[in-house]
């Protein structure tokens, strides 16, 4: 009977322990007459949110709830830090805060539009004095660094969601009554800066994490340079969140439920954004990730049967693709989840116009989600040489039918009209630019049908890169420029210094030359323009392969934080880069529009990420593949509302 007793002992004192669901609410909303902000119904939001955690096993005696005047400056800090001492490894934990909102005069040269983003407690004013310079605003540099203690501490397989549903939250104000939407907080007479060198974010700031760290969601109420507005008395995103909550179910995952959010929010505040920021491909209070495959966001709903994206021919989508629609959160294309299928008609640099075969029921176009089916390659046309090398006419008729199928090319029996050169030697096909016998890559022969699908994957990668280096776009209303700076490390205490010369990384050729585990580099961004734009970076390798640059995933910016105001430059100082093998000339091309480009679903994603820091996701990212396609050289037509340019440089094994 001991014995028995004992085992069961065991067995139980073995079991993981049970992770608590912890949440801190913060509402301030009745200020003091004296802060100079009027009062608002945040108090309202608590019982939505209560009401939300309730329902996903959250027990009361784990919900703490701040209110009104117990939510000054320092009741706030102390909540958070109190909260801090009571969590441990695997825990869930929520925040969430209602009340006002207001940017405020950066302090530190870190944002990219000279404003932090700040929560506004109970004892925070609403304009300078002669004693009050924002002491009592919570900025987010302070947030960020609390947020990042905490998941440090929460570890892997813990979770952290934060709300934020006031103004300026996306980068933290809300109408009826307006969160927030006082001027922003600074001395007399300032006015920010058009040209800083330094890299900020928004209420998500970019401190450092452990690589174990706590997956991170962030939902906020609004975009950084929007209010956020009340809903019939109870804030706009605590609303849409206890809706879908209610709605969600057990097993979805975050980007699931702020899609849900987003078409709520779409109805009840137009005018506003929402925002998500974070990890957000893991199951909501559950340790699983789930691999979600890449889509586009319908922009509008022209008309039933017509609807437009964000992505036209610079993401290799051209007239005659054919996609699906299928519901907002949907995370992986099936035919019986389709609500229409369509095609492209008109594909422009950075946007595309979709016509269905039947009329979506309804015109939130947030409630939709566009699957790319097949691509077609427009004016692409690679053509292809077979060596007399190549004996096998499988091989021949193979590649034939692929060109053909995929409209992206045909071969060629007169080598020097070729873009590539297949040929064979040893038991394996030799892919090679013709122009430069640069070698692509080389196929083992002996791998059968294997061999010839590796072929075909390696003709993509090459079209789609030789197709994004030589694509010309020169629109001056949207020039900038950008280069990589080298920065000083200390390798034995693994840490950064100060920003170095360009020229020191330069080699007698004129070519930027970094070595692997030795040199390391921050991105310079300059507007060259007299209008804001958006940026982003990708890198093509010499196989022609592609990966995200700026952003990526160990660096994730946000569409405002990749807005450049006219004429300036910013140097993204939290995002370091360091090298690899193998050692190679790479391109990174850079694009520049006025509204934000969206390379994910496009690009390509080999679980090593861009050559930068590494990321605790990066085994899940890997399983995120997906092929994008381009031709051996193209030029722009017409007018394009964007502007591309390219910065070379070379990965060596030693320097001189």
């Amino acid at each position: 009977m001991k014995t028995r007793i004992a085992l069961v002992l065991l067995v139980l004192l073995s079991l993981p322990l049970q992770a608590k669901k912890i949440a801190l609410i913060i509402a301030v909303g009745d200020y003091p007459a004296s802060t100079g902000w009027s009062p608002i119904s945040s108090a309202n939001d608590v019982p939505l949110i209560q009401a939300a955690l309730k329902h996903q096993g959250f027990k009361e005696e784990h919900i703490t709830t701040l209110l009104n005047a117990e939510a000054t400056h320092d009741g706030i800090i102390n909540a958070l830090n109190t909260l801090s001492t009571q969590i441990e490894p695997g825990d869930i934990v929520v925040i969430h805060y209602s009340g006002h909102g207001q940017q405020i005069a950066d302090d530190n040269g870190e944002e990219i539009d000279d404003k932090d983003e700040a929560l506004v407690p109970y004892d925070a004013l609403v304009r300078p004095t002669y004693n009050y310079s924002g002491q009592n605003h919570i900025r987010d540099d302070a947030l960020g660094a609390l947020l990042t203690n905490f998941r440090n501490k929460l570890g892997a397989k813990g979770q952290l969601l934060v709300l934020l549903d006031s103004c300026h939250s996306g980068s933290a104000t809300r109408g009826g009554k307006a969160r927030g939407g006082a001027a922003t907080f600074a001395p007399e007479g300032w006015v920010p800066k058009t040209n800083t060198t330094n890299k900020g974010s928004d209420m998500f700031e970019k401190a450092q994490v452990q690589p174990d760290a706590a997956p991170f969601v962030m939902f906020s109420g609004a975009s950084a340079n929007e209010l956020n507005y009340e809903y019939e008395g109870v804030g706009s995103l605590s609303y849409a969140f206890n809706k879908a909550m209610t709605e969600l179910g057990s097993d979805a995952t975050y980007r699931q439920l702020y899609t849900k959010i987003a078409a709520t929010m779409n109805v009840i505040s137009p005018n506003q954004t929402p925002t998500l920021e974070g990890d957000p491909d893991y199951k909501v209070f559950k340790g699983e990730y789930v691999t979600q495959q890449p889509y586009f966001e319908v922009q509008s709903v022209l008309r039933p049967d017509v609807v437009k994206i964000q992505a036209g021919k610079l993401q290799g989508l051209f007239p005659g693709t054919t996609v699906a629609v299928l519901p907002a959160g949907t995370t992986t294309y099936a035919a019986d989840k389709a609500l229409a299928t369509g095609t492209v008609k008109l594909a422009k640099f950075n946007e595309a116009n979709i016509v269905l075969d039947q009329a979506l029921e309804g015109t939130n176009h947030k409630e939709y989600w566009v699957f790319v089916l097949e691509k077609t390659y427009g004016d692409l046309d690679l053509k292809v040489y077979l060596d007399a090398s190549v004996t096998e006419k499988a091989v021949e008729n193979s590649l034939e039918e692929f060109l053909s199928t995929n409209q992206l090319g045909s071969l060629v029996t007169d080598s020097i009209a070729s873009s590539v050169t297949i040929t064979q030697t040893e038991g394996a096909y030799q892919l090679n630019a013709t122009h430069g016998t640069t070698t692509i890559n080389s196929v083992d022969a002996s791998r059968g049908a294997a061999a010839l699908d590796a072929l075909q994957q390696d003709l993509f990668n090459y079209a789609q890169g030789q197709y994004l280096k030589e694509l010309q776009l020169k629109n001056m209303d949207y020039e900038f420029s950008f280069r990589l700076l080298p920065v000083a490390y200390d390798m034995v205490m693994e840490t950064f210094g100060e920003l170095q010369e360009p020229e020191a990384f330069i080699d007698a050729n004129g070519t930027f030359s970094v070595v692997p585990e030795q040199d390391h580099v921050v991105l310079e961004v300059t507007n060259e323009s007299k209008q804001p734009l958006y940026f982003s970076i990708i890198e093509i390798n010499s196989k022609g392969e592609l990966n995200t640059f700026m952003p990526n995933d160990a660096c994730t910016l946000n569409d405002d934080e990749r807005r450049l105001a006219p004429g300036q430059t910013m140097v993204f100082k939290d995002c370091v880069f360091s090298f690899g093998p193998p050692y190679e000339r790479l391109m990174l091309k850079g694009f520049a529009s006025p509204k934000p480009i969206n390379f994910k679903a496009t690009v390509q994603t080999r679980g090593a990420g861009t050559r930068g820091t590494t990321n605790p996701l990066e085994a899940f990212i890997a399983n995120t593949y997906t092929q994008s396609r381009g031709g051996a050289a193209s030029t722009a037509s017409g007018k394009v509302d964007g502007y591309a340019t390219e910065f070379i440089y070379e990965i060596v094994e030693t320097k001189e």
